[in-house]
This record gives C-alpha cells, structure tokens and sequence, in this order.
C-alpha cells in the first residue's frame, strides 16, 4: 500500500480514533511495557496515524525529552500536526520507515504501533531504524498476529473478496497486514537486520463490539484496499458482504447481541 493509499482513509481513521485506540489498548499496553520508556528520552514514532500515542509518548520522555511524530502518508501527517500542535517537546515529520532521513544514533526509542507489516521490505526499514538508534537503544513494535488469531479483520476482508471487488496480493504476503504474524520469523527478521537482543511476545485478547455492522462500518473504511474495493460495490453486494461478514463471525455472538473476537498481535523488542 502507497502513502496515497493511507491517506484515502485517514479522514475515517480520524474519525474512528477513540474506538481504535479503546479496542487497542490492550496491545499499547504491552508495546509501552516493553519500550520502558524514561523522562529525558528521545524517540522517534514511526507510522504515528492520528497522534494519540505520540501525544502519551510525549508525557512520558517529559520536558527534558523529544518526540518525532512520523508517518508515510501526507494526511496522517497533517492529522498528528493538528494534534500534537500545543505539545512543545514534539515534532511532526514525514517519514519512510525503509528510508529515515537524519543522522545516525539520534534516538534512544523507536516505537512502531501496527505499521511495520506494511513495509515491502521489513528488514531494510529494520536496518534503517537500527542505524537511527543510540547504541544501546531500542526498538519495539507491534504487528498483527496471524490471520486465523485475529477473524474480527479477516471477516470484512473475506466478505468483501466474496463480492468480487477485491483481488490482489493475499494478507500474507509482504506488506500485507499478516505478513509478519510469525513470532519466529519476525525474531529472525530482527537479528538479521542486526539487532543482537531480541524478543517476541504473543498479546492475545478480545475485541468487543456492540454488533456484526459495528465491525464491519469500522473496518470497510480503515482498511485502503477494503475501503477502495467498496466504493464501488452495489447495493446488492455491499448488503452480501455485510451478511458474509456476520456469518463469519457468528460463533462469537453473544446473547445480547454483541460479539467478543479473538485478536492477536505480537510485541517486538529488539536492541
């Protein structure tokens, strides 16, 4: 996916950003914990979407610390400029995970929260924050787990394939949303691109949503291919894909007509 692409749907992502960040706190968490980091600190956020945890990034390195609050897409990085505005230790920057500009050793954090499967190249954009680091620095990120661990996702995208609209590459691939679900290969990813101490860990949860059409008027306008395919989608098949969607997704129905769906992610630490 191209900057272009992400910011066809940073608008939606804007508007959704306190459901995201409340079904993804159990994953920011987890990233947090294993990025430790201190007051005094300078880190650089790369894929920072909508700002939200830049702007808790910027509280915790504090005033004697900085923040660089990135992201590929043009309108992602006029969203983080509006909101990180009146944060005075934070700066906003347009940046290519694969191609960082700046000097070496400038950073003492790296985080990455759901954007380093996107790269086509993982272990540049790895080599490339490894050269940004301080000796010692580290890195930690989190990336979506593997596709039968996370169906909430895989429902809209099954569905909307389903309707015919969506071909291409398959999520698996490289720079695909699940192309790094593997804990042992993203380890070997890491240590090849030079990081000598690593770590993964499984975060595995629940999402809560109040229904199937929650989920899925969620994800048909975050996801760039998603949304894109149904642009174009009839009414008939737009209605299909809704109906697919549910049944993918009905073993986790509850009673009161809400669902809780398995989601896994992993959390990379690497230094």
């Amino acid at each position: 996916m191209t900057a272009s692409d992400w910011s066809s749907v940073a608008a939606s992502w804007e508007a959704h950003s306190a459901g995201i960040e409340e079904t993804s706190a159990t994953v920011t968490r987890a990233l947090l914990a294993a990025a430790a980091i201190a007051p005094g600190e300078n880190v650089l956020e790369l894929s920072a979407g909508t700002g939200h945890l830049g702007a808790h990034l910027a509280d915790l390195v504090g005033p004697e610390g900085s923040l660089v609050a990135s992201d590929v897409a043009p309108a992602f990085v006029r969203v983080l400029e509006q909101r990180l505005t009146d944060v005075p230790n934070a700066s906003v920057a347009t940046i290519d995970a694969a191609a960082i500009a700046g000097p070496p050793a400038a950073y003492d954090v790296v985080v990455c929260r759901m954007g380093l499967m996107f790269v086509p190249e993982p272990v540049e954009a790895l080599r490339e924050i490894r050269r940004v680091l301080r000796p010692g620095g580290r890195l930690a990120a989190a990336v979506w787990g593997t596709p039968d661990n996370n169906p909430w996702m895989v429902s809209v995208g099954f569905a909307t394939m389903m309707t015919g609209l969506l071909n291409g590459p398959m999520p698996t691939e490289p720079g695909g949303p699940f192309s790094l679900g593997d804990p042992d290969q993203l380890e070997k990813l890491a240590r090849e691109a030079g990081f000598g101490d690593v770590s993964v860990e499984v975060v595995s949860y629940s999402r809560r949503y109040a229904s199937a059409d929650e989920l899925f008027d969620m994800v048909r306008v975050l996801a760039p291919p998603i949304a894109a395919a149904l642009k174009s989608a009839s009414p008939q098949q737009l209605a299909s894909a809704r109906t697919t969607a549910a049944d993918f997704i009905a073993q986790y129905r509850r009673d009161d007509g809400s669902y809780d769906l398995p989601a896994s992610a992993l959390v990379l630490l690497a230094s």
